[in-house]
């Protein structure tokens, strides 16, 4: 008899788009299949360009996300470069969500490529059960919009989400309850949520470079050094994360995507094309979970560490890309201070609310305040 759900561990997934924008643009080109395709502008004809994705064809030269497009093609000079289309892809995201909401007692989605599902009820806690589920979930995707994706499953959120990245792309990872800690133990430190550089490499300095590491080292010590992230890190490590798989209700306090550069930039030339590219990215989310926005923030860290924030608010709320792209242009030309390189950069979206009607005019946008 299959153990009541409520009686045993949960059975979670997380899946994963594979290589999205790019998949979307050889899905409609097919003649593109096989090939290394970059999404992102053609450096030939501008210089200034971002990765935003690329194929894993191309993934093979050592091309990746945020790298510039200049590099990119010295990688992989017969890369083929695509500009990206990001009203299609928030389209194919909305219909990609609703295909996965069938499968799921209850779903999350974290992104314009991804989200996660509570299937604990719908499998009777079977985690067999679960991996029959995840291959019916790959097939409709793959039948329905000729895409695949990359499946981990696994009693906590932070599990599924390492585990679908393990075997990509088109994979299909499940960790049982028993063996979370260790099939988390090899596994780099950078792959739990919110470990970036700098805390890694706080990590390091401890000898913490595994989740291995992290598992056979103090609790409170760990507290100590991060504070209450510590906590988080210390669960995540131990399976014993118990975060919900939480279906939206409302909007929520912000959305917001930032990316840390393989080289310190410099100047706003070499950071507007960066900036741009986020921004336009993070509208197609805004689009996809139909939420209007009024404030627009800016975040930006320089290589010494030091974060600068900046945030304008408009008078009325708006679906629009346009004030996203003003108001970021006016926020980083204050920021940036001769012969300070960036390393990092982001933009966020706050004062949500469900979808307004688009606004017309710039004057209608006028910011209200500065933050």
């Amino acid at each position: 008899m299959a153990p009541s759900p409520g009686d045993g561990p949960r059975v979670l997934m997380h899946v994963d788009m594979d290589a999205f924008y790019a998949a979307v643009e050889i899905r409609e080109d097919p003649s593109l299949d096989g090939k290394p395709v970059v999404v992102g502008a053609d450096p030939r004809e501008h210089p200034r360009g971002v990765v935003l994705t690329a194929s894993y064809e191309a993934r093979r030269y050592g091309i990746r996300s945020a790298m510039s497009c200049v590099q990119a093609l010295r990688l992989c000079p017969q890369a083929l470069f695509v500009p990206p289309h990001f009203e299609l892809y928030g389209r194919v995201s909305s219909e990609i969500m609703e295909v996965l909401r069938g499968f799921a007692d209850h779903l999350q989605p974290t992104g314009i490529e991804e989200g996660y599902l509570d299937v604990t009820e719908r499998c009777g806690g079977s985690f067999a059960r679960a991996q029959d589920l995840a291959r019916e979930v790959k097939a409709a995707l793959r039948t329905q919009q000729h895409l695949t994706c990359s499946i981990g499953i696994a009693p906590t959120k932070a599990t599924a989400k390492i585990a679908s990245d393990f075997e990509k792309p088109d994979g299909l990872t499940v960790v049982t309850p028993e063996h979370v800690v260790e099939f988390l133990a090899p596994i780099s430190v950078r792959k739990i949520s919110g470990v970036g550089p700098k805390t890694a490499d706080r990590l390091k300095e401890l000898g913490l470079e595994t989740i291995g590491d992290v598992q056979t080292y103090g609790r409170q010590d760990l507290v100590e050094l991060l504070g209450a992230y510590g906590e988080y890190v210390h669960d995540v490590a131990m399976g014993r994360d118990e975060g919900a798989v939480v279906e939206p209700m409302g909007p929520p306090e912000s959305i917001s995507t930032e990316t840390t550069f393989d080289h310190d930039l410099e100047g706003y030339e070499d950071l507007w094309p960066e900036l741009e590219a986020l921004a336009k990215s993070l509208h197609v989310q805004l689009a996809e979970e139909k939420y209007a926005y009024r404030t627009v923030g800016l975040k930006a860290r320089f290589s010494n560490f030091e974060t600068l924030t900046r945030s304008r608010s408009l008078k009325i709320h708006t679906t629009e890309l346009e004030p996203i792209l003003i108001l970021g242009q006016m926020m980083l030309k204050e920021i940036l201070v001769p012969s300070r390189k960036v390393r990092l950069i982001g933009v966020r979206l706050s004062n949500l609310k469900e979808r307004a009607a688009p606004q017309a005019t710039l004057a209608k946008w006028a910011t209200l305040s500065k933050g």
